[in-house]
């Protein structure tokens, strides 16, 4: 073969779905981007994604969490290239939980917990906000979803 075919890996992130004992999402609003998120982060090399995703909680949030089930795969294709976010289920938070959050202030600047449907795109990229809710269905159904979006 003459020719060579050039392939761009995508990039991947995984978070978790953590909740307090009303119900509410926790998100954490990172002091390098505009928007919040769940928390979580880059998948290093190697690691799977649900290590990843207690990694970066823990170091985000400075708790060691038991991240449950996998809610969401979601291929998201955009101009500077692909990326999947895996989002997991995370555990309801108790009130001595909650008192225990150390940020990581270098990464995180706050936090909040929010009820879902108060959760608006003005918070989060659109994108995001399709894959959380999409996370939230499957976290009440039981059942795992696959996304593909193109931007």
């Amino acid at each position: 073969m003459t020719a060579s075919v050039s392939r761009a890996r995508a990039t991947a992130s995984a978070a978790a779905i953590v909740s307090d004992e009303q119900g509410r999402v926790l998100i954490v609003n990172p002091v390098y981007k505009e928007r919040w998120n769940l928390p979580g982060g880059h998948i290093e090399e190697g690691e799977l994604p649900a290590a990843a995703a207690r990694r970066e909680v823990r170091e985000e949030i400075g708790l060691d969490l038991e991240i449950g089930v996998l809610l969401v795969t979601a291929w998201v294709t955009r101009a500077e290239g692909s990326h999947v976010f895996y989002v997991f289920d995370g555990p309801e938070l108790s009130a001595e939980q909650q008192q225990a959050i150390t940020l990581q202030e270098s990464e995180i600047g706050e936090i909040r917990f929010c009820l879902p449907a108060d959760i608006s795109p003005h918070m989060i990229p659109p994108f995001a906000l399709a894959i959380w809710r999409k996370a939230l269905t499957a976290r009440e159904d039981k059942r795992a979803v696959y996304l593909e979006l193109a931007l």
